[in-house]
């Protein structure tokens, strides 16, 4: 009996230390793993109007008013001869187009350059009048009047040299808009605007559009002076409104009157008149204006650079330029925006004409 109730409380014992030690395990896997986060409910977000659309910066074109403005200004300060001021108005109107390059205002700012050199440097030039020093005794003998004359007519032709070398003048020819040819004396000199040495005298200079004269004049030029001409032709260039064609009227052929009326009674009877055939129908303008165009085909073996024909770009040699107004026209070719070479070349009307620049 007493054995009995020893296995009892061995068996009770054994069970209570089995479920103690189940117990703890659990415990500490429970406190090993991380606790799960409460998942909270998303937060509706209150409604946000999208951001604005990005302002585009100021295009280039809204300057084109005030470029023209400063354009025009300049090109009156050349024609006062007020070179300074030209340079200045120029030089502002580049800085608020920096990268059109292929404008006339590049060429417009060194002519005004060039001119405002050449005229400081005849003010450098000019011969100042020799005081007779007071400590210089009258000659007396005549071997040192004779001398003395000679110094006076060697100082004289060394005054009178410059002013006889300046027998030409030049010739100023700005246009709006640009690129129009310039006829000096009926020759095609070069496109607007140009700086052209002319000599002194009365010169006709004609600016037209290929085979269209815009405007004609008669200038005089003085000797070793700048004489300016600037001509805004674009109520010129505007295209008329085209006119309504004409419809071919046919021709009415009177009939034939009766012979008895033609003719008296057993004489000769007069031919039916024939109607005389109507001349072909002439060109239409639209061939007539391609008749006035032609080619260009540049190359350059020795020098790559982009080609520029009439300030506008056709890219690198070997190039194709099509349906050009006849006529003289400027090919330049340029390295990094720099005019490396530069040359009028006349296009035939209706032919393709080769160039090599070297």
């Amino acid at each position: 009996m007493k054995n009995q109730k020893t296995w009892i409380a061995v068996i009770l014992l054994g069970t209570v230390a089995v479920n103690a030690g189940a117990y703890l395990m659990v415990r500490s896997r429970k406190a090993a793993q991380p606790e799960p986060v409460a998942t909270r409910p998303p937060v509706p977000t209150p409604d946000v109007a999208p951001p604005p659309p990005p302002v585009a910066p100021p295009s280039e074109d809204a300057n084109a008013g005030l470029v023209r403005a400063l354009r025009a200004s300049g090109l009156a300060a050349l024609e006062d001869r007020d070179y300074d001021r030209a340079v200045a108005q120029f030089t502002e109107a580049l800085k608020l187009r920096p990268n059109d390059k292929d404008s006339d205002l590049t060429r417009l700012l060194g002519i005004a350059t060039d001119l405002r050199s050449r005229d400081q440097g005849h003010a450098a030039q000019a011969p100042t009048p020799r005081e007779p020093s007071p400590g210089r005794a009258t000659p007396r003998t005549r071997a040192a009047k004779l001398a003395a004359a000679r110094a006076a007519r060697e100082q004289q032709a060394a005054q009178a040299g410059p002013q006889e070398e300046a027998k030409g003048g030049l010739l100023l020819v700005t246009s709006t808009p640009p690129g129009l040819v310039v006829l000096v004396d009926g020759r095609a000199v070069d496109l607007t605007p140009a700086r052209l040495p002319v000599s002194a005298g009365t010169h006709r200079v004609v600016l037209a559009q290929g085979e269209r004269r815009l405007y004609e004049e008669t200038v005089e030029v003085e000797a070793d002076a700048v004489r300016s001409l600037n001509r805004d032709l674009t109520a010129e260039l505007t295209p008329a409104a085209p006119k309504p064609a004409a419809v071919p009227v046919a021709a009415v052929v009177p009939a034939s009157p009766p012979a008895a009326s033609a003719a008296p009674t057993g004489g000769p009877v007069a031919p039916a008149h024939t109607p005389e055939p109507t001349p072909p129908p002439e060109p239409s303008v639209a061939k007539a204006a391609v008749a006035q165009r032609g080619d260009l085909e540049v190359t350059s073996p020795g020098l790559y650079g982009e080609v520029w024909i009439n300030g506008r770009p056709y890219g690198f040699p070997p190039i194709s330029a099509q349906a050009l107004p006849s006529g003289p026209a400027r090919v330049e070719v340029r390295v990094n925006g720099e005019v490396k070479r530069r040359m009028t070349v006349e296009v035939e009307p209706g032919r393709s004409t080769r160039v090599r620049v070297k």
